[in-house]
């Protein structure tokens, strides 16, 4: 009998969904996700002509039995493939040993697993939405957030994320609700004499994630705090993208949203899938792996806004 024997499977994947319970994938609060049990498929790219058309108002009249005007979308359709990360450890009987029972060490080896594919997929998902190119209005060069003349900042970001939704609204029918920042332009935020100016008059003068959204009339302000793996600074800097996306973090791949991340979906519910594999050729160990499907999607590249060389 080898140690692991009394670890099965259902232990395994009773410590990965407790875990992600107490520790929530915050991937998938940068887009709202679509779980889905296809590996591939479509989704609908409405045309932005047709999301505030009206056409003559003299059609919708309607008298008597006469049938109302009826419309729907036009759209063209994208094609979603999720692709498969995985990732496992080995927990051998040693490592088994330094724990007061073998549980234990198997709790560690989910931890570990699930927080490898966890920043896996926040690269991938950085990598697709926070970028250049990807979105439908882009500003290189804004006057930077943290620049300041004489000690006053010489940007104000409140006139400047009013600007840039507008510049979405106008063009899709759209205004953005979210926005997505990196550290660095989090800080410049919360130093910013125009922002802590309009402050001095209210009872709260702490410039916090949830006031900024509030003036900047945003729905959700996320700050992509990852540190990357040389322990130097963080994935990503110097960046924010304005979108808008649906309210809430599950999505319907049928409504036009910015982006979705597509994702597939076990039957318990969680996005990240586990393995036990006996292992007794490789020092009798118990194999832990972890399975992640996803595809993040821009089907409607007008609704974002991305900014890049916000701070210096």
């Amino acid at each position: 009998m080898n140690w692991y024997d009394i670890i099965t499977p259902q232990y395994i994947r009773n410590a990965a969904i407790g875990y992600m319970q107490d520790a929530p994938l915050e991937v998938f609060d940068i887009f709202p996700k679509v779980d889905t049990r296809k590996m591939e498929g479509l989704i609908p790219k409405y045309k932005k002509e047709d999301w505030f058309k009206i056409g003559s108002v003299d059609e919708y009249q309607r008298a008597g039995s006469s049938e109302s005007v009826g419309d729907t979308f036009a759209s063209d359709k994208s094609t979603y493939r999720l692709l498969q990360y995985s990732f496992h450890k080995d927990v051998t009987e040693a490592d088994q040993q330094q724990f007061e029972e073998p549980y234990q060490a198997i709790d560690d080896g989910v931890k570990f697993v699930v927080n490898r594919l966890r920043r896996v997929a926040l690269k991938i998902v950085l990598d697709t939405f926070v970028a250049a190119d990807v979105w439908g209005n882009n500003e290189a060069s804004p006057t930077k957030w943290d620049a300041k003349t004489n000690g006053t900042s010489d940007a104000d970001p409140v006139d400047d994320v009013l600007g840039w939704q507008q510049a979405v609204e106008k063009t899709t029918g759209f205004k953005p609700n979210k926005m997505i920042i990196t550290p660095d332009v989090y800080k410049a935020l919360r130093l910013n004499t125009h922002i802590t100016k309009r402050l001095s008059t209210t009872q709260t003068q702490v410039v916090t994630k949830d006031l900024l959204a509030s003036l900047f009339d945003l729905d959700r302000l996320e700050i992509l705090n990852a540190v990357n793996e040389d322990t130097t600074g963080y994935i990503a800097a110097q960046k924010a993208l304005l979108v808008y996306t649906p309210p809430g973090s599950i999505g319907n791949k049928f409504e036009p949203s910015g982006g979705y991340i597509m994702t597939y979906s076990y039957s318990d519910g969680f996005n990240i899938g586990t393995k036990r594999i006996p292992m007794p050729a490789r020092n009798n160990s118990l194999r832990i792996e972890g399975d992640l499907f996803l595809d993040p999607v821009v089907p409607a590249p007008d609704c974002g806004y991305y900014i890049s060389n916000l701070v210096d």
